[in-house]
């Protein structure tokens, strides 16, 4: 199985654990148990805090 790095999408560099960010995301429609990692992956948009801060 292959696993995708998540990216930043303005500087597209990887996110590394224990770095902050900020996750653009709907509230989701459904209940129940998820991973978290991957539905960040699947259904958010990730920016470091400092591409956040220049948008």
């Amino acid at each position: 199985m292959l696993k995708v790095k998540p990216k930043c999408v303005s500087c597209e560099k990887d996110i590394r654990g224990g770095e902050l960010v900020y996750v653009e995301l709907r509230y989701p429609e459904y209940a129940g148990m998820t991973e978290i990692k991957k539905w960040l992956d699947n259904e958010g948009k990730i920016n470091y805090k400092e591409c956040y801060s220049k948008q």
